[in-house]
């Protein structure tokens, strides 16, 4: 199923108990200017807000050329321009183990990722405003996350602004479920007698 700016926009004016409905999102109504002026700013929270399968995706980082002057790592990257939020750093190499890394600013004033390994394999949520590709999932908490924003200028209610909260709170811990039933990966077992040899 393909979701919509204004499929998103009318389940968030239900979630906050508005039986009006909008028709497009250039609509000069204060709903739907109020709507607008909240919507990227809830799409790149809600992205960062929950590691979402839809929007995770693999880059091999490229240097930026310039020493690392972070005196805990060796290498410095530049950070993906379509990153919201690195999640994770593998070496490429099929070995799966936690590799440390940092997100700073260099003395370029550029947003760069320090390490110790090379290459190095970015997972990271990516931004993604195209709406078809959005979950079912996703689009409910959207549209909670929505309503919580706009709920003081929609309906002037604080009850409805700390529902809407709570409501997507909840759509968060749902989708961790849906979330992990998408995809496998076997659990490192540390076995005793291999340590032994």
């Amino acid at each position: 199923m393909s979701f919509s700016k204004v499929k998103i926009y009318n389940l968030t004016l239900n979630n906050l108990g508005e039986s009006t409905t909008i028709q497009n999102t250039s609509q000069q109504d204060p709903k739907t200017i109020t709507l607008n002026n909240y919507y990227d700013v809830a799409i790149k929270q809600v992205l960062k807000d929950f590691d979402w399968n839809f929007a995770s995706t693999f880059r091999e980082l490229t240097s930026t050329g310039s020493a690392c002057l972070n005196p805990k790592y060796v290498y410095e990257y530049s950070y993906p321009n379509d990153c919201l939020v690195a999640r994770e750093l593998v070496s490429g190499a099929g070995v799966s183990e936690n590799i440390n890394f940092q997100v700073i600013t260099n003395q370029s004033s550029k947003k760069v990722i320090n390490t110790n390994i090379s290459p190095a394999y970015l997972r990271y949520t990516r931004f993604v405003s195209n709406e078809s590709y959005f979950t079912a999932d996703f689009v409910m908490a959207m549209s909670w996350y929505l309503a919580f924003l706009t709920s003081t200028a929609i309906t002037g209610s604080s009850t409805k602004k700390k529902e809407a909260y709570d409501a997507y709170q909840e759509m968060i811990s749902k989708s961790q479920i849906a979330n992990a039933n998408e995809g496998y990966e076997d659990e490192i077992v540390q076995v005793s007698w291999l340590d032994a040899r």
